[in-house]
């Protein structure tokens, strides 16, 4: 039986990006034969839903907060080292940044070495890795060791490349795909006539509320259509702001109240009520914007979008055009292009068959993307099988 230990310190019942991604990767392994068991953060809905998976989970210290602080690495620390004859017979997959971290300081942290050790980068995080000198040297140490290093897209993969010494053959481009439990979205087309025009426009933002995800720009695109298109269109976000952000969401709120706009803060939704808010979208629009040390490596959310028929409207930024084909699933305009921006919109929100067009061709193309490919392509080696 083949092991793999998979370290994150993002997963349930979070349902951002990270979180998916090791959840459906685990649910594959698990499918392709492997004994999969996964170190996380504590949460009190954990217990409720493990016999849910194929694997099994292990809730790491409660030092382990979910960050990337020196806190989380040495909880983190704490089981690796307990569990060293386990480590020493398994895949090791560091899933996310916080578990990457916390490997680059294997030496001080006494660190047994993994059987073989795969490492998944989602993007921004090279750019955090390689801004200093002395972690730049442990990031490379730690990519020189690694069996295998793992990208979601062929973007990331660019920057990988430029900001480390990695040797291109270990590299694995691995991007999203949708969820187990909307794999039904695919079989389940929208009818076109359910979203006419004259039924009053939503388009829906689904992303945690931040200024990188381009909420604002988005707001501006609205307020710039001609009536009585702006008064016939809700915006509605989906999606919370931390605490550092907070006052970015208070900045959302005034500016729709001032431009005289018709908002909804939804806040966190999951599940069936997720899935209900894509149903009753007219468009889908997340304009993410690139920010120092921090851009858009792909975009799970767009395939999400793709899946419920819905045309996306998105900045030709970052990975985004691997998850938006512009003129195909959606319109990709210029980041900061505010007229451009505003202009994708109208023109959907105007033309219902482009609408429709889009929207199906999203829904096909969602459904190329397989996390069972994924396996294939991250683990072939270690499965002993040929890479797709």
């Amino acid at each position: 039986m083949k092991n793999v230990i998979i370290i994150t310190h993002e997963f349930f019942p979070y349902a951002g990006g990270v979180a998916v991604y090791v959840l459906e990767t685990a649910r594959a392994l698990a499918a392709a034969g492997c004994t999969v068991e996964v170190w996380c953060p504590p949460h009190p809905e954990l217990a409720a839903h493990t016999h849910e998976w194929p694997f099994t989970v292990t809730p790491l210290p409660a030092g382990n907060r979910g960050t990337q602080d020196w806190r989380c690495r040495l909880a983190t620390a704490h089981v690796w080292r307990k569990r060293s004859k386990d480590i020493r017979n398994a895949f090791v997959w560091l899933a996310e940044p916080g578990a990457v971290l916390t490997a680059c300081y294997a030496g001080l942290l006494r660190l047994p070495t993994p059987a073989h050790t795969g490492i998944f980068l989602h993007g921004s995080e090279i750019l955090n890795f390689t801004r200093l000198p002395h972690r730049r040297w442990l990031f490379n140490r730690l990519l020189t060791r690694a069996d295998t290093v793992g990208v979601i897209s062929q973007f990331t993969r660019k920057i990988l490349l430029k900001h480390t010494a990695v040797d291109p053959a270990k590299i694995r481009v691995a991007p999203g795909a949708l969820r187990a439990d909307w794999a039904f979205r695919l079989r389940a087309p929208v009818p076109a006539a359910a979203k006419e025009i004259n039924a009053g426009n939503i388009v829906l933002c689904v992303a945690r509320i931040h200024p990188r995800k381009g909420q604002l720009e988005l707001l501006e695109a609205v307020a710039a259509l001609p009536e009585p298109l702006r008064r016939d269109t809700l915006t509605r976000f989906v999606g919370q702001a931390s605490r550092k952000n907070y006052s970015y969401h208070k900045k959302l709120e005034h500016f729709a109240t001032t431009a005289g706009l018709r908002v909804e803060f939804a806040g966190k939704k999951q599940g069936a009520a997720l899935d209900a808010l894509f149903s009753e979208a007219t468009i889908f629009a997340l304009p993410s914007s690139f920010k120092p040390n921090s851009f858009e490596s792909f975009g799970i959310v767009y395939l999400e979008a793709g899946a419920h028929a819905l045309p996306v409207v998105a900045h030709d930024t970052g990975g985004v055009p691997e998850a938006v084909v512009d003129g195909e699933t959606g319109l990709l305009v210029p980041s900061g292009d505010r007229q451009a921006l505003s202009t994708a919109l109208r023109r959907l929100l105007e033309t219902p068959s482009l609408r429709h067009f889009l929207g199906e061709n999203g829904r096909r193309r969602a459904a190329t993307f397989s996390w069972d490919q994924n396996v294939k392509t991250l683990f072939a080696s270690f499965l002993e099988i040929s890479p797709p």
